[in-house]
């Protein structure tokens, strides 16, 4: 299990603060307009945010008391996990140092959780997403053809340990 703990530990950012994800944080953030309407076209949003929160295998960062990201690991069976990220805009204007952090948590959590094989999917309409899973070290596997919830193609990229 990784505590709240192990990961503001993992991200390592002076003034920042991993804790437990909790439904409400969503609406805490100040989401970009991609962002926001991807989640438009989400059905059940409160259902599926408490899910994630009951799996107890997501976080919200909060940098200087504010709400920077919502993340988390689905494990999929022993050794495969996709993992997820919600920014803020706040995380999007100082994408340098909350960056590094989320470099330095992909770099440990596969060793953390016994993990051959971490993925993420990133709309290939989202440059900066895609140039950050790069920066992060995950490698660009396929297109993923009207994959999102709004009918957008979708990356597949996946980190190997």
């Amino acid at each position: 299990m990784v505590t709240s703990f192990d990961v503001t530990r993992m991200f390592g950012v002076q003034g920042a603060i991993a804790l437990p994800f909790h439904p409400s944080h969503l609406s805490r953030l100040e989401l970009d307009r991609a962002a926001e309407m991807e989640f438009t076209s989400l059905d059940n949003m409160k259902a599926r945010a408490q899910e994630v929160a009951d799996a107890k295998i997501a976080w919200t960062v909060f940098h200087e008391g504010n709400p920077a990201l919502c993340f988390g690991i689905t494990p999929y069976w022993p050794g495969m996990a996709e993992a997820w990220m919600i920014p803020s805009q706040y995380a999007l204007d100082r994408g340098l140092r909350l960056t590094r952090g989320a470099k330095r948590f992909f770099d440990t959590i596969g060793a953390t959780l016994d993990l051959r094989r971490l993925q993420i999917v990133v709309c290939v309409d989202r440059e900066k997403a895609v140039q950050w899973a790069e920066f992060l070290r995950f490698e660009r596997e396929g297109l993923m053809r009207r994959y999102g919830p709004e009918g957008s193609d979708y990356y597949m990229y996946a980190r190997i340990y």
